[in-house]
């Protein structure tokens, strides 16, 4: 479960490590976020080793302080499965996507839940390892 000013890791090649949540998006009542839901995230700290990487252009577009579109793949909250098995992540981390569910990097660090990648199959596409 994520809410308002959770700290999630961003797991892709963007160079970004941490983000903080500003709000939960496509849900109406609710202000918690589950696997595959999608969120705004503030970009808190930068790896300078990989960021140093990335065209200027980009560096720009994903300097310290700017708003994007994340979705949560991995989360602390037990996620239940239709057989009743249990399965929780030691992180909450998200990946950085635009608004039609496109990641916007070229790899995924870590595993992703198999329901994921059957809902959005351009994120199971990037990945080496679902569970």
């Amino acid at each position: 479960m994520i809410q308002l000013g959770t700290i999630v890791k961003i797991v892709d090649n963007s160079g970004i490590v941490f983000g903080q949540c500003i709000k939960v998006l496509n849900t109406s009542k609710s202000r918690l976020a589950y696997c595959g839901d999608m969120i705004l995230i503030s970009v808190k700290w930068i790896s300078k080793r990989r960021f140093k990487f990335i065209k200027s252009r980009l560096q720009k577009r994903n300097s310290r302080g700017t708003i994007h579109r994340a979705m949560l793949i991995r989360q602390l909250f037990p996620y239940k499965r239709s057989q009743g098995i249990f399965i929780t992540f030691n992180e909450n981390s998200v990946i950085l996507v635009n608004r039609l569910l496109v990641p916007l990097s070229n790899r995924v660090w870590g595993p992703i839940l198999k329901e994921l990648c059957i809902r959005t199959p351009s994120l199971g596409c990037l990945i080496r390892n679902t569970i």
